[in-house]
Parts: C-alpha cells; structure tokens; sequence
C-alpha cells in the first residue's frame, strides 16, 4: 500500500482526489492537509511515501514547504498545481529545491474525463516513484568508448577551412523527462557557451515550457530559446519546443515540425528528434538520454547510431528514474555512459573542438 499525503488549501481538490484514489487497492490516503505549515506538523509523526503538493497556498506555500521538508525530512514531492504564469515560474523553482516531478492541475477538477486525466497524469507517476530508488544495477556492461568519434570530431575541426561553419559543428540532441529540468540545469549551468547548436526534448506540461525557459537562461551561458519552424539551429543557442507537435529536421538541417499520434503518450516524442537527428546530421549528430521513466528516445538512438553518430547515457547514479537510459543501454545503443560531470566536461571537449 503506498501511503500518500496530500497538501492542497482546495477542498474541491480533496474531495476529487479521495474519490478517485478510493478506487486504487494500491494507494492510500494517509493525511489531507491545506497548507505547507500543516504538512510539516504532519510530518513530524508519520512518514508518507510520496507527497502531493499544490504550491499557491495560505499560511505556508508549496515551495516553502518543499525547501523544508527536503532539509528536514526528504521525501519524494510531486508538484500538483495550476500554470499560471505566476505559478509555473514557482513550479521551476520547486523542481530546483527539490521536488521529482510536476503534475499540471485542471482547471476544472470536476470536469468530465478528469479520472481518465488523473490516472494518466498522477495515479501512474505516484507508483514510479513509491518505488524509484529501487532500481537492479546493471553491471559489467560493455561499453564501446568514443575514440572513433572524437577522431572524426577531431578531424571535421582541423579541415574547417574546407567547409562552412554550418556544414562543420555537431548537433547535440537531448532527450530528458522525469527529474530533467534539475538536471538540464546542473549540465547547462556549467558548460561554457556552446559552439554547436543543442536541441532539448523535454517532457514537461506545455503550459510550464515558457517557465522553464526563462528558468535555464538563468543558469546557462547559452541563449535559450524556442524552435521555430524553417530555422536552422545555430552555434550557442539551446533549443526547447513549445508547441504540441513533433520534431524533426528538413534535408537541409531546418526544423521541421509535423502532426503524428503521440509516442508513448508523449509529443513532442525525442524518438522523432533522434531519428531525423541522425539521419540528417549524420557523423555530426550527438544523442544525449538523461533522467527518465519510458524508452522514449532508444527507437531513435538507433537512427544515431546507423549513421555513424554518438549515443551518450546519463549514468544510474546520477537518475532521478533510470528508464529512459537504461532502455537505451539494455538495446546495446550506448556508446558511453557518462555521470553528469562527464557530460559536463564532454560538451564543454566540444566547444573547444569547434
């Protein structure tokens, strides 16, 4: 039985979720709480599994709360809130003090298909981390180094001359979901402006994809900014998509937006990057799986791979969910397994390539 606190100053909120998760054998309900002040006093007794947590409310709010219980009592917090303006740029900042993930709360709780919404959106992210740090290590793993790769780099960098800029820098793709925004800020926060062009697929609410924008450009040296149809990704910017839409690249090396079913729920889908990633860029494009739960990103590694490019996998120690790369290694499409220092020096062995 997973026990469950929730902190929420709606009794709407309270009511709609007792009733859903009435019906779950597997989750319980252990504490209703309206305020972040209330959360810690609960805690002090009883030790919940997972956390709930809105974050605009009276007495104490949600980012407060959170700062404190990570010092004080670490638990695994989902954030359940509104996106707002206001609020999403908070959610960022709750995501930063310590929070696993983000869960965009309707604005109408009581709207018809809202049990279909929360046993897609919270019910399933609920049971994922109940049990994330359990995770089976793999061990001895062969892995192929990048020795081949870093030649090539080495040897497009030493013939610029003989190609125009655009035709010589890599193209870095990342594929990134649960515990990404944390993560994305750690590598962005200490690599030096990039001289290629890197294009971030990552799972997050579309309302929340502005925030987090405004939130990278905080930590980065790159400008941050989002995909634009026709356009040509250039040297030092770092990419995010805004819309509801796939993406992938042109003959030409433009972004190419285009309609298609989501992919394991999912769009914009890092498979469809990756895949034309690789058949576009060739040698020239880099793959990098970070924090996730799903394989989204493995089918297209594969493309990477075909075409002579690079698969790079955040290593286990460094997951908040370890799915999406360990999806990737187990299909043998690693090249390197790297901790978020490596990928740090890795991207910053580039700039200095190019």
């Amino acid at each position: 039985m997973i026990k469950v606190l929730l902190v929420d100053d709606s009794p709407v909120v309270h009511e709609v979720l007792k009733k859903f998760f009435e019906k779950k054998t597997e989750i319980e309900i252990v504490g209703n709480v309206y305020n972040g002040e209330e959360a810690l006093h609960f805690l002090k007794t009883m030790t919940p599994d997972v956390v709930i947590m809105d974050i605009e409310m009276p007495v104490m709010d949600g980012l407060t709360a959170i700062k404190k219980i990570m010092e004080e009592k670490p638990l695994p917090i989902i954030v359940f809130s509104a996106a707002t303006k206001k609020i999403a740029d908070l959610v960022m900042k709750s995501l930063e003090a310590g929070a696993v993930d983000v869960v965009e709360k309707p604005e109408n709780m009581t709207t018809a298909g809202i049990e279909e919404y929360l046993e897609k959106n919270l019910f399933q992210k609920i049971k994922i981390f109940y049990g994330f740090k359990v995770v089976k290590r793999i061990s001895d793993l062969k892995i192929k180094e990048l020795a081949e790769k870093k030649e090539r780099l080495e040897l497009l960098a030493k013939n610029k001359s003989l190609r125009s800029k655009k035709e010589l820098f890599p193209v870095v793709g990342i594929a990134s979901s649960t515990g990404g925004p944390q993560t994305l800020k750690k590598i962005f926060s200490q690599i030096k402006k990039p001289t290629y062009p890197i294009v971030v697929i990552q799972h997050i609410p579309h309302n929340f994809v502005e925030s987090l924008r405004e939130w990278l450009m905080l930590h980065t040296q790159a400008k941050c900014e989002f995909v634009q149809e026709g356009g040509l990704p250039e040297p030092g910017k770092i990419y995010l998509v805004n819309v509801d839409r796939h993406l992938t690249f042109s003959p030409e090396g433009r972004f190419k937006f285009f309609d298609a079913p989501p992919i394991y729920g999912i769009r914009p889908s890092a498979d469809y990057m990756f895949e034309f990633l690789g058949k576009v860029y060739k040698e020239r494009a880099i793959g990098i799986v970070l924090t996730g739960m799903g394989e989204d990103g493995k089918k297209g590694a594969k493309f990477i791979k075909e075409n002579q490019g690079t698969i790079i996998t955040e290593a286990e120690e460094d997951c908040i969910i370890y799915g999406m790369p360990r999806a990737v290694i187990e299909s043998g499409l690693a090249d390197k397994i790297m901790r978020i220092n490596e990928i740090v020096d890795f991207l910053n062995q580039l700039t200095e390539f190019f």
